[in-house]
């Protein structure tokens, strides 16, 4: 790309930054326009598998960083309610093969690590993007408080509800999966530091996952109609009976949590575009290819798209032609994570007593090399570095 180009950054979320990080280690010019007033994240625990941890290796978010923030999965699980494990898959032998660690971190700390790679003069906040504008020759790009910015290209990064995305291929709502997500941060030790464990009860799912020595990232799901909400202490009493005789310490870390600090998320996903960028315009992560988190592959599918596109703009091509590559290298494979997820979190929320019977049964004897198999066709790069 010619160097008097720029590139506009729709969301200052880890995709967005992500690409900001990129390009400015390859000094390519850009701005990044966040609506939220501040930089920051809201969240709990994140999953980064191997596809995104050898990414953020190379802007610079590496060991130092996962030595102080990261806790590493070395095996994953699924278990019943009652406490019996179904299935046990050593990660190891995956990630020695695709030459990069898995870790579970809190995502603030991640978001911040990112920003931290980013200029903060390269960042506008309170701008929310009214409208978007291709000429021939760039983009104009309307904001809510009058204000108007041009560049060579733009990239929506801006989320589940991208006005980018609406911009280009219209409003359409997305696709409500028919469960609810909870989610907290506990202060507890646990003893299993490095196991990523799914237990799947009769309907609703739950997970106790360690962050570090003093904390624990938990969530749960349930059946739930959309857009449900109750008082943050109702909400907790929900939850306490809902999980009240779950084993692994999830009502242990339901109960440490306080009720304001339980966050309720309703799970969604879209179904694919058939393409996802229109003239100098593209979009990336859950603009493109939002997906339920079952997989733990959202924020990895955002950093990874991120990378990759940055690399192709760093190329003296055309933006048509970066689009094109870069959909042709990610396109596919993101939906395929998103239909996986999709149909993971259906089987785990069954809660029919001889369907939740036969899904242990499959569960207990699939083989661990099939497991181990699948993790690896989730978790493996897309594309070289």
């Amino acid at each position: 790309m010619n160097e008097s180009a720029e590139v506009a950054i729709l969301g200052a979320g880890i995709g967005g930054l992500t690409l900001a990080a990129q390009l400015q280690s390859r000094n390519i010019p850009f701005r990044v326009y966040e609506q939220a007033p501040g930089l920051s994240e809201i969240g709990a625990g994140l999953g980064l598998w191997s596809n995104a941890t050898r990414c953020l290796s190379q802007i610079g978010v590496g060991e130092s960083f996962w030595a102080e923030h990261g806790c590493e999965v070395q095996s994953a699980e699924i278990a019943s309610a009652s406490g019996r494990v179904l299935s046990h898959c050593d990660v190891r032998p995956v990630v020695e093969k695709l030459g990069t660690r898995s870790y579970v971190v809190h995502r603030a700390d991640l978001h911040r690590a990112i920003a931290g790679k980013v200029s903060p003069e390269s960042i506008e906040l309170g701008k929310k993007l009214v409208c978007l504008e291709q000429l021939d020759n760039g983009v104009v790009l309307q904001f809510a408080d009058g204000s108007r910015s041009s560049a060579a290209i733009a990239v929506g990064a801006d989320g589940l509800h991208s006005r980018v995305r609406a911009g280009l291929f219209g409003e359409d709502a997305p696709h409500y999966s028919g469960q609810t997500c909870y989610r907290g941060i506990a202060q507890r030790e646990i003893d299993e530091r490095h196991v990523l464990r799914e237990i799947q009860g009769k309907g609703p799912r739950a997970a106790v996952i360690p962050l570090d020595d003093r904390r624990v990232y938990w969530w749960t799901t349930e059946a739930a109609p959309e857009g449900g909400c109750r008082s943050p202490e109702d909400e907790k009493a929900h939850l306490l009976a809902l999980f009240a005789d779950w084993a692994f310490g999830v009502p242990e870390v339901i109960a440490a949590t306080p009720a304001d600090a339980i966050l309720r998320n309703d799970l969604y996903d879209r179904p694919p575009l058939p393409s996802w960028s229109r003239g100098r315009v593209t979009l990336l992560g859950d603009a493109a290819h939002p997906t339920t988190p079952n997989l733990g592959q959202g924020a990895c599918m955002a950093i990874e798209d991120a990378y990759c596109l940055g690399n192709l703009l760093e190329r003296d091509v055309e933006p048509g032609a970066a689009f094109s590559r870069y959909e042709s290298i990610r396109k596919r494979h993101c939906e395929g994570i998103v239909k996986a997820s999709r149909r993971f979190g259906w089987i785990g929320g069954w809660s029919d007593p001889l369907a939740v019977r036969l899904r242990e049964v499959l569960m207990a004897t699939t083989p661990e090399f099939a497991v181990r198999r699948s993790l690896e066709k989730n978790i493996a790069p897309s594309f070289s570095i």
